[in-house]
């Protein structure tokens, strides 16, 4: 077993100097440079800093990937007096869910730069779990390239996220609901009365009415109702074991949600069901407000079985909301 973990060891290690280097320049060299030039209009601004970028310019992830790699970037930049920014502009301006809160993340008109004397792009793509090597692994590239300055502007086209474990802390350092979403969380909340829970399944396109960014798979129809048989019968045993209190239910299967909906304990919030990475002109209202609810929640569940997606989006709520995280299963 010693050796066998060596040599696993090893490979990860080649993987991560040979082939995973070879990847990053390639898809900055393929996608990102030819948005770069010298004669571009230089930044009005002279201060050194990192900026996470999501303009649509390739797959940036969903919400909850986004945020973890913003919040450690965040943290890497606060550590070493590095100004931090975001430019969340697909499919959607963060800025109409999300506004900054202790920390002014935001981006003053002139200052983003594409000229290439002072801007440089960076992808690294994440490679999964985060293990002790990924983590090491990844703050040495963040290192070599944040602490270098020969650029004023770092565009981090990555979702990095080695400073996962700040994510409670760093988010709230950073974001607020705007005034529209804020009033719509409030409303949400006076109709669940204190003390809900909140339960959330990712299915993915297990049950074929989601669309992902990369295929998956999708069960036959004889399957995909059991898979929600056997959900809903976890929500019912959850609800047994608290009577009292109503159940928010978010989902990525709007026919998961329609089967539970009649339900008297259940509570979903109105709304579009939308993947972040999705580009379309479909409103993303329900996606904050899901996450922000379930950061309010008392208790936080997630439903994972049958081939089911454990994720990131409602641990991350439930770290926002410093709540514990429980996976249910049958």
């Amino acid at each position: 077993m010693k050796q066998h973990n060596g040599f696993e060891q090893v490979r990860r290690f080649l993987k991560n100097v040979f082939v995973r280097n070879y990847q990053w320049k390639r898809m900055v060299r393929k996608h990102l440079k030819r948005h770069y030039s010298g004669d571009a209009t230089k930044s009005t601004s002279s201060d050194r800093m990192a900026v996470c970028m999501a303009d649509g310019r390739m797959l940036h992830g969903g919400l909850a990937d986004r945020l973890r790699s913003y919040v450690s970037y965040y943290g890497f930049c606060r550590e070493h007096g590095l100004r931090f920014a975001i430019n969340f502009t697909s499919p959607f301006r963060l800025e109409d869910y999300l506004v900054p809160n202790r920390y002014d993340w935001t981006l003053k008109p002139g200052e983003l730069t594409y000229n290439s004397y002072q801007a440089k792009p960076l992808f690294f793509k994440s490679s999964g779990a985060m293990t002790a090597m990924e983590r090491k692994f990844q703050l040495k590239l963040i290192n070599k390239y944040l602490l270098d300055d020969r650029y004023i502007q770092y565009h981090l086209y990555s979702n990095f996220s080695f400073g996962e474990d700040k994510f409670g802390e760093y988010f709230n350092e950073l974001f607020m609901p705007s005034e529209r979403i804020s009033a719509i969380v409030d409303r949400c909340k006076s109709e669940l009365d204190v003390g809900y829970i909140s339960i959330s399944t990712r299915f993915l396109e297990l049950l074929g009415d989601f669309k992902e960014p990369k295929n998956k798979r999708v069960l036959s129809a004889e399957e995909q109702e059991e898979l929600i048989e056997e959900c809903r019968g976890i929500v019912e045993r959850l609800h047994s074991e608290n009577p009292d209190v109503k159940i928010l239910l978010t989902s990525d299967s709007q026919r998961f949600l329609d089967s539970c909906k009649k339900l008297e304990y259940i509570y979903i919030p109105e709304g579009e069901i939308a993947h972040v990475d999705i580009k379309s002109e479909c409103d993303h209202t329900k996606t904050i407000v899901d996450f922000l609810l379930i950061a309010g929640a008392s208790s936080v569940y997630q439903i994972k079985c049958g081939g089911m997606y454990d994720g990131n989006f409602s641990l991350r709520a439930a770290q926002a909301g410093g709540k514990m995280h429980t996976l249910l299963q049958a």
